[in-house]
């Protein structure tokens, strides 16, 4: 329908949107990213191999295992290493983001991991303080794991609206005849 070279760019996002998407987010789960239009990114990679299960269900996949290792990958920095991710210029924010971080992680707990990775602007700010508390790393993965299915699945819905609506359009059924 759009020729030759639309189709060859949607035969690579069918072949490698998946693994293009898990690296995304891997670096915006370690807040490298937030640079990075990862929403922006999901949402065409799933207009782009369409609305079947079978073809959005591995970039789905991709994006929430790549946001819980990235974000996996940035508390084990921190524990570990002593990793400040304020001092790194490869990472946008500052130390009030991260004292902001530290009073939700103190009011709420772990559950305020699962509930900042489902909401943008707020995802993996927990990582650094959880990472300094005696959360175990799996109980944190665990966290991660929950916000950002919440996220994604969030994401996946609208990128199904968009394309439902888009075939309804183009489909014929507003379109006069």
């Amino acid at each position: 329908m759009f020729g030759p070279a639309a189709d060859a760019v949607l035969a690579l996002v069918g072949t490698y949107g998946a693994v293009v998407l898990l690296g995304v987010f891997v670096l915006e789960g370690a807040l490298v990213g937030k640079l990075i239009p990862t929403r922006t990114l999901f949402v065409a990679a799933v207009l782009a191999v369409g609305v079947d299960a079978v073809a959005f269900l591995p970039m789905l996949a991709a994006a929430v295992v790549g946001a819980t290792i990235g974000q996996l990958l940035l508390f084990v920095s921190v524990r570990r290493f002593g990793v400040d991710p304020t001092t790194l210029a490869v990472i946008p924010g500052d130390g009030d983001r991260i004292e902001g971080a530290d009073r939700w992680l103190d009011r709420w707990g772990l559950p305020a991991v699962a509930v900042s990775n489902a909401l943008p602007g707020t995802r993996g700010w927990l990582a650094v303080p959880t990472a300094s508390s005696a959360v175990s790393a799996p109980r944190f993965a665990a966290a991660s794991l929950v916000g950002s299915t919440v996220y994604t699945s969030a994401l996946l819905a609208v990128a199904l609206g968009i394309g439902g609506a888009f075939d309804l359009v183009v489909g014929g059924a507003l379109v006069p005849v």
